[in-house]
């Protein structure tokens, strides 16, 4: 894959799935913007990333469950890195307890995070990529499609970023298309 030229956000970028994409798509030679709330992990995956080459990646701290920051941390990036071709979303959290269990807590924290973070960091990525066109990877999972004993609202959650991917890209080729 040869992603030269590609400028890139990655939520999420500070571990597992995100980090890992921040890794890969450096290795193929974009230009990632890599953001979280983990701010020392954040930008040792920035870091060893750009290392390793031949892209680059650099490391911005968001919250993305605040519209406010999402909007001038997007802004802020994409200006960094003079244009925005790819969001990859793989930010997220997950809490573990049964659904007569879960805390209104948690669920207003899942919710917050990987739904309406999911919608804001999708927003705010269109704004940037109207007129010039680019892509937008929801990471959902196989929890949003089926039965989690043991986290339920991690589930819903993802039911939600899945169905909002859907409806998003449907809408998003209607708009481009016609």
């Amino acid at each position: 894959m040869d992603l030269t030229d590609k400028k890139i956000i990655v939520t999420g970028g500070a571990r597992g799935m995100g980090a890992a994409t921040v890794a890969a798509y450096v290795e193929a030679g974009a230009t990632v913007v890599a953001m979280d709330v983990l701010d020392d992990e954040g930008r040792a995956v920035a870091e060893s990333a750009t290392q390793t080459g031949p892209g680059s990646a650099s490391y911005r701290n968001l919250d993305v469950s605040n519209k406010g920051r999402v909007d001038i941390v997007f802004a802020e990036a994409v200006e960094q890195i003079g244009g925005l071709d790819v969001l990859a979303h793989p930010a997220a959290i997950q809490r573990s307890a049964t659904a007569e269990n879960t805390p209104v807590s948690d669920w207003d924290l899942m919710f917050a995070v990987n739904v309406r973070g999911t919608m804001l960091t999708n927003a705010a990525a269109h704004r940037h990529m109207k007129g010039t066109g680019g892509s937008i990877i929801n990471f959902g999972s196989i929890s949003g499609l089926r039965a989690e004993i043991s986290a339920p609202a991690y589930s819903a959650s993802k039911g939600a970023v899945h169905s909002w991917t859907r409806t998003a890209a449907d809408r998003g080729a209607r708009t481009t298309s016609g």
